[in-house]
């Protein structure tokens, strides 16, 4: 993979946003999401907040802000990387055939942990409860990077899983 672009017509599960001041890291990750062509690792490219008012008399147009995560620009101040699942829909992770593909297919896929800064192999992951996957080492909840990495996973290309909510 080379960080910049995923592989063919293969569907995006998650993009890793890197501050640019931390390309040791950025190279890191990709390295330990080799194999893992549905994760797009970049650099943050942004220098400034494009969207400070230069002209008071030039109205904001836009209605809101359209990012996802308010945080984001925090996370990446404080030299943190971010994961933003990008696959939509849901998987019912309770499903005993979601579970079979999991982990006979999937162990050995890597999924990334914000909170932690660090990647897991699916095998590692312990299960919280029935329908929930926890970091091995700061215990938050990894079942939306999971549910994202399975939605784009190859092993899922020809299984039209149960999709509920997952509760």
């Amino acid at each position: 993979m080379s960080g910049e672009a995923t592989s063919g017509n293969s569907p995006q599960s998650l993009v890793i946003v890197v501050p640019s001041a931390k390309p040791d890291v950025w190279q890191s990750l990709r390295h330990a999401l080799d194999d893992e062509s549905t994760v797009r690792v970049i650099l943050d490219r942004r220098v400034r907040d494009r969207r400070i008012l230069t002209d008071i008399r030039d109205p904001e147009r836009r209605r809101a802000d359209r990012r996802r995560r308010s945080d984001m620009q925090a996370e990446l101040g404080t030299g943190r990387w971010i994961s933003t699942p990008c696959a939509p829909g849901s998987i019912d992770v309770r499903d005993p055939d979601a579970r079979a593909i999991l982990f006979l297919c999937c162990s050995h896929h890597v999924v990334p942990c914000q909170r932690c800064q660090d990647t897991y192999r699916l095998g590692w992951l312990r299960r919280a409860d029935a329908g929930s996957f926890a970091c091995p080492l700061c215990g938050s909840d990894l079942t939306p990077t999971v549910v994202a990495h399975a939605r784009a996973c190859r092993y899922w290309a020809n299984h039209s899983p149960v999709e509920a909510a997952t509760a």
